[in-house]
């Protein structure tokens, strides 16, 4: 049985623990209530939904493949219905740098609404299934369906939001304090879903950790290690359980000294891809 699907058969019997395992249960088409839900945004009752309202179809992919690349002309948005993805800014030689962790109910996509083109590129990590949004579709319901236009507004937002608290992970803290601000982020994010907030498997690897935080992998191990040794995590593999969620939150307050302070002006860590 290979990994992932012993992921599955774990998320099943764990399914407090998992939030991107694949639901019981199959659709053809998505209403706009049913993209509020997901978005966990107030979206329109049944009653006042027509039969003629818009309808959205969903698609799967696999893990690894890609939903859309650096350059490629924009024609949709998507809203992660199951799964986890990450999102990636590629430099002049191909190194990576991870800008986000999708999984469900965020919003993909508004990068290439700039230039109809995306900026970045959305990979799955595991299998996954968004709800396609063309922008065509949008724009051609102008303002007749004001409940999706808000749902959009709110839901970029909380995005950038999201990115906000990333991009300060990676600013000039020690790495204990990016890791166990990383870990106390995603746990929020798990128990905003209503999933445990103590105990998660994480679908991506310790080089994308490394890659998103601006460390190396093997920083990102030995931390993961020592947060471990001081008794605030457990680590399993890809499993951890947070032990003593206020001493996690302490290591956040571990700051470099002013002359290690990371400049705006430097350029952003990026991931060699020659290193697996």
């Amino acid at each position: 049985m290979n990994t992932l699907k012993l992921a599955e058969t774990w998320a099943d019997s764990r399914n407090d623990v998992v939030p991107h395992s694949r639901p019981g249960y199959a659709k053809l088409f998505f209403s706009i209530q049913d993209i509020g839900e997901l978005l966990r945004l107030d979206g329109p009752q049944k009653q006042e939904m027509s039969e003629q309202g818009p309808q959205f179809h969903p698609r799967r992919v696999k893990a690894g493949e890609l939903i859309y690349r650096l350059g490629q002309p924009f024609e949709s948005l998507y809203v992660v219905r199951f799964g986890f993805l990450k999102i990636v800014l590629r430099n002049s030689e191909g190194d990576e740098r991870v800008l986000s962790f999708p999984m469900k109910g965020n919003l993909l996509g508004l990068d290439g609404l700039f230039c109809n083109r995306y900026g970045t590129e959305a990979v799955a990590l595991t299998d996954c299934e968004l709800i396609i949004i063309p922008f065509k579709q949008i724009l051609a319901m102008g303002h007749s369906c004001r409940e999706l236009e808000q749902m959009i507004y709110l839901a970029t937002s909380r995005e950038i939001m999201e990115e906000h608290a990333g991009i300060s992970l990676s600013g000039p803290l020690k790495s204990e304090a990016r890791v166990a601000g990383f870990l106390e982020e995603l746990a929020k994010r798990y128990a905003a879903l209503g999933y445990s907030s103590q105990e998660m498997s994480l679908p991506m690897t310790r080089r994308d950790i490394g890659c998103y935080l601006g460390l190396t992998l093997e920083t990102v191990s030995r931390t993961l290690s020592a947060l471990a040794e001081a008794g605030a995590i457990s680590v399993r593999r890809k499993d951890i359980q947070i032990l003593k969620p206020e001493l996690l939150h302490l290591f956040q307050s571990f700051r470099s000294l002013p002359q290690q302070k990371i400049r705006l002006s430097q350029p952003l860590f990026f991931c060699s891809t020659t290193v697996q």
